[in-house]
């Protein structure tokens, strides 16, 4: 399998990255090519440094030139997809830390016949209060509404962390150039792959991510831009995403009782039930899924997550982003214009 690492600047967890790859991959199997627009870049000595330390292993660090018009990654990957030499292509976000599970699990789907593998991003452990937003962001918010679409056969996730094709399935999609103008380069992919009948598989064993600028405010601008991509991408979805909130639902039904007059009690057992549930829920997941060995009182954090992911749902109709120093305009259907 080839691996495709598109970066660009210096993520916190880049050398801790890099490091995952090797030990995740013992037998030196793997064609890792690590792409980015310039040798100006910080990373660039990042990946170079990694490169030399590991000269027994098939490591390519490719410069690929201005992206113009298209949108950042898309650029790094297309450009070093014709550098593959394998006829499966892994692609790994800067902020990832892959697994020897991971990678058995995605060998294991594409012999079993699969055309395109996800791996479902889990967030590192939290450490400050803008790690916890990620966390909970992407652990349990994201994770929970993904699995349960895959479960019931509607696989929509297409979660960009990790994700892998066959160049055969990549060419029923259309190719790479389908996300050169393309926000969300994972859904836009994904569903242009599910409707040309390609097989698709959500992993098993998750992919680690450790998100870089963990200030509150930082976490909060991070969080915003997908919400706007999300919506810009996938209009539908957006609109449906408070119905994934069970404390939300079951305060907003608590709100209306209170309104008619009526008794709140039922109400109100329901909105405690949600919110005990959705503390107990998460911290069983972290331990039995990611093994981490948080108290159950730190999730109190939960409490207030529903009530928070309110404010970010509105600024999802903001058409401007801002993504790895570049500005998009943003349009239905996941389109993006560079601003300059």
């Amino acid at each position: 399998m080839t691996l495709i690492k598109p970066v660009k600047g210096v993520d916190d967890a880049m050398a801790e990255g890099f490091a995952a790859i090797v030990a995740s991959d013992p037998l030196k199997t793997l064609q890792v090519l690590i792409a980015m627009e310039s040798a100006e870049d910080l990373a660039y000595g990042v990946a170079t440094a990694f490169r030399d330390a590991h000269l027994d292993r098939d490591i390519t660090v490719l410069v690929t030139g201005p992206a113009g018009r298209r949108m950042g990654k898309a650029h790094n990957m297309i450009a070093a997809a014709a550098h593959a030499k394998n006829d499966i292509l892994l692609f790994s976000d800067a902020d990832t830390i892959l697994s020897r599970a991971l990678l058995a699990e995605a060998a294991r789907a594409f012999k079993g016949g699969a055309g395109a593998v996800y791996g479902m991003p889990y967030h590192a452990r939290a450490v400050d209060a803008g790690s916890w937003w990620f966390m909970l962001a992407f652990n349990h918010t994201f994770c929970i509404p993904a699995a349960l679409m895959n479960q019931w056969g509607q696989l929509r996730a297409f979660a960009g962390a990790f994700m892998g094709y066959t160049r055969a399935a990549l060419d029923k999609a259309g190719g790479l150039d389908v996300i050169g103008h393309k926000i969300a380069d994972d859904f836009s992919l994904g569903l242009a792959a599910r409707a040309a009948g390609v097989r698709q598989e959500l992993l098993r064993v998750p992919v680690r991510v450790s998100e870089t600028g963990t200030r509150p405010a930082e976490a909060f601008a991070h969080l915003s831009k997908w919400m706007s991509i999300i919506f810009w991408t996938y209009p539908a979805g957006w609109a449906v995403l408070p119905l994934f909130n069970a404390a939300i639902l079951a305060a907003a039904a608590l709100a209306l009782e209170a309104a008619r007059g009526d008794s709140t009690a039922a109400a109100g057992a329901a909105l405690v039930a949600a919110l005990t549930s959705r503390v107990i829920v998460a911290w069983l997941q972290d331990r039995l899924l990611a093994d981490y060995r948080l108290p159950l009182s730190a999730y109190w954090r939960l409490l207030f997550a529903d009530a928070g992911a309110l404010v970010l749902w509105p600024l999802g109709l903001r058409r401007e982003v801002r993504w790895r120093g570049r500005r998009y305009l943003l349009f239905i259907g996941g389109r993006c214009e560079v601003v300059e």
